[in-house]
Parts: structure tokens; sequence; C-alpha cells
């Protein structure tokens, strides 16, 4: 017997392989083939045409769209039948993977955004390290007076660095602001994106820039982690994958701080996971493999950790996150948070692929280009499984 296992990335392919390597130890007479294929695209259609692989790698799309498009199928009735506890997951990733009593992945990892901070440069202002609820106006106020000016009032080290240029460091301050980029049923941009809060929460994003709080987007991607590590900002805004490539000295100077927002109001997220297409002709097997590679415990659940962040209570504490003070404020976030309008798979063509927030360079821009935008699309295209784009 044979089974199919795609993948796209190079890292979780070392742990799938190690899976196979040990599913193998209990099913000798099973063949397992890996995949790695081009991208997303190419697997999720491969999987939309029947052809896809047997099982199947889900990054944290709508999972009605994914269920109903026959991208995944639906694993309640396994689920139920050998008793997993789905409470031990985080809420925001149990929420993510269920659809109208359907489940169609199970979950492995996970990203959420937070705050870096320089505990030097806290010390040195006088500043408390933040709380762990501490608001927006906190956050601003912190990035306010650890930025330093010289005489000419030339900029020193600014108090933050705020990426811009794709919404998920965005859309938290707009919902903080009650604002949405997109109809909670996924179908609406006219009236949601181009609301006064929506615009309004994208400025006070951009007012840091703008205020010269934060440096614009022109640097690229490892000289902004180089820069905090350098001292030449004073907080960070990013993803727990930020800890990863710190080393220990690094680690033990710098705190991690939530996302600053109101109490009640969610952070963002994104998920992982696999699941079974609905083309695989040997389901028991199949879901046999699964229940092996997405165990919160033991080696392969301490695997996923190592890539990303733990997705449940179990993971969390194995792996040793949940008494790591960097990511355990990550954690945290994961018990108020929810996917992006990006968990639309049609919202990325419709939106993001037209450089709506590379045309925002100053908060004053924000209302035409969001406009112009919800003019544009009012309303999302309808998903197509087999043509649609994913970035």
């Amino acid at each position: 017997m044979q089974l199919r296992i795609a993948t796209h990335d190079d890292q979780r392919m070392a742990v799938i392989q190690e899976a196979a390597r040990q599913f193998r130890k209990d099913h000798p007479g099973v063949t397992i083939v890996l995949e790695l294929v081009p991208d997303r695209k190419t697997m999720r259609r491969q999987v939309a045409e029947g052809n896809g692989a047997d099982i199947v790698e889900w990054e944290g799309a709508n999972m009605g769209q994914c269920l109903d498009g026959g991208l995944l199928s639906d694993l309640s009735d396994l689920i139920a039948r050998d008793g997993l506890d789905m409470g031990d997951y985080y809420p925001s990733v149990h929420a993510a993977v269920h659809s109208d009593k359907r489940i169609g992945a199970i979950p492995v990892m996970a990203d959420t955004l937070g705050v870096f901070y320089n505990r030097d440069h806290f010390d040195q202002a006088g500043i408390p390290y933040p709380r762990e609820n501490w608001t927006w106006e906190e956050f601003v106020n912190a990035a306010e007076r650890l930025t330093l000016r010289d005489e000419r009032e030339d900029i020193r080290r600014y108090g933050v660095f705020a990426s811009f240029g794709y919404m998920i460091y965005v859309e938290p301050v707009v919902w903080n602001g009650g604002g949405t980029f997109l109809s909670e049923d996924g179908t609406t941009l006219d009236g949601y994106l181009n609301s006064e809060a929506t615009i309004e929460g994208v400025r006070r994003y951009l007012r840091l820039i703008d205020e010269g709080l934060s440096p614009r987007m022109e640097l690229g991607r490892d000289s902004w982690i180089d820069c905090f590590i350098h001292g030449k900002m004073s907080m960070y805004i990013d993803a727990n994958w930020a800890i990863r490539p710190m080393k220990a000295e690094q680690k033990a100077k710098f705190g991690v701080a939530g996302f600053p927002r109101d109490p009640g109001k969610p952070n963002l997220f994104e998920v992982y996971g696999y699941g079974i297409s609905p083309s695989c002709s040997k389901r028991e097997l199949a879901w046999a493999f699964l229940r092996k590679l997405t165990a919160p415990g033991g080696e392969i659940g301490k695997l996923w950790s190592v890539l990303k962040l733990a997705v449940s209570q179990t993971a969390a504490e194995q792996s040793g996150q949940a008494a790591d003070t960097l990511y355990a404020p990550f954690l945290r976030e994961l018990r108020s948070a929810q996917l992006s309008a990006y968990q639309w798979p049609n919202m990325i063509p419709a939106f993001h692929h037209h450089d709506t927030f590379r045309t925002m360079v100053h908060a004053e821009d924000v209302e035409q280009v969001l406009q112009t935008a919800a003019r544009r699309t009012p309303t999302l295209p309808a998903f197509d499984p087999v043509r649609f784009e994913w970035w």
C-alpha cells in the first residue's frame, strides 16, 4: 500500500520524513511517497483537480471554503470515534479547524503577533516593562519616550519598528478601533474596508512612521531584525518566528509583550495543519499516519514546536515553550486571537495583489486608497478551488 504526502516547505518536509520513518516501524508494508511541490498554489490545484496527495497541507484558509471546495475532507467522525481531545488546543486554533460541526484538519503549529522590546532601553528611560494587557495608547507613549533625537532633531534611535506593507501587522489595530477589512461571512469589502473605523485604524498605524517613531519600509527583513538586535530601535513588532534565529545572549536581552490593544479585542494569528484529501482511497491508513504526524505529545510534536508556536497545552508544556519567557507571551495571545481576512483565499487577488498598502505612504493617503479599493472590488469574487490564486 502507498501513501502520498506533499509539502512546499523544506523544513516541514524534515518533520514529515521523521514521522514517516517512525510510521514505517509499525506499518512495514506501507510505502510512503514524500513530494516537495513548487508552491502552495500547485499543491492545492492538484488536490482540487483530484490528483493531489493523500495527506493535505492546510495553512489557515477558511475551513468552510476548503471543505466545500473539495480541498479537505471532514475528519469529525474519525476524531469522535478515536476520542481525540480537541479541547487541548488553544481556543483560536480549535475554532479555526471547525466549520458547521465539521473538522477539516489537525493543527500542528501557529504564528501570532507580539512586541519585542529592549530591556536596557526601557531601564535607561525609566519606563516600566510592558504589562500583559497594555493598550495601543500605552504602546505609542512608550515609543515616543524611547525615540531619541539629536540637537538637530535627527533621529538617533527609533522607539519602534512597525512593519508596513502586509495587512497582518495592521489588522489588529483596525480591529482594536472597531473596524474590519471584510464582512464576517467573507463576501463584502465595501462598507468594511472603507469604513470610518477601518480608515482610522490604518491611519493610527501609519502615524507611527509619519511622526518619526518608526522607520519606513525600505529596509529588508534581515535588516529589521539586525537593527533591533544592535539597538537602533527599542521595540519591534513581529511574530514568534523572530525568536528562533536569536542567539542566547540576545534572548536574554529582550522581552516580549502581547500585541497592544484594548481589553476584549483580538490579536491575529496564522495556523498550519494537515488533513486528508477527499480523493484519498485509503482513508484509515491516511488517518493512522495523520495521527502520528500531528500528535501534540512526543517527538514529532516537539519538532513542530521547533519551527513555530505550539498549538496545544500539551505541545506547549512538552516543548518547553510554556516556561520560556519569550514564547509564553505568544502562547497567551492564542487565547484571544482570530484569523485574518486573508483566511478567505479570494481576498488575496482582490486586494493584496493590487498593492493597496504600497500606495499608502502617509496617514493622509489612507482614506482615498481604501475608498478606491472598495469601489474597485465591492464584493469578493466567487471562490474557485481550481483556479484560485494564493500568495
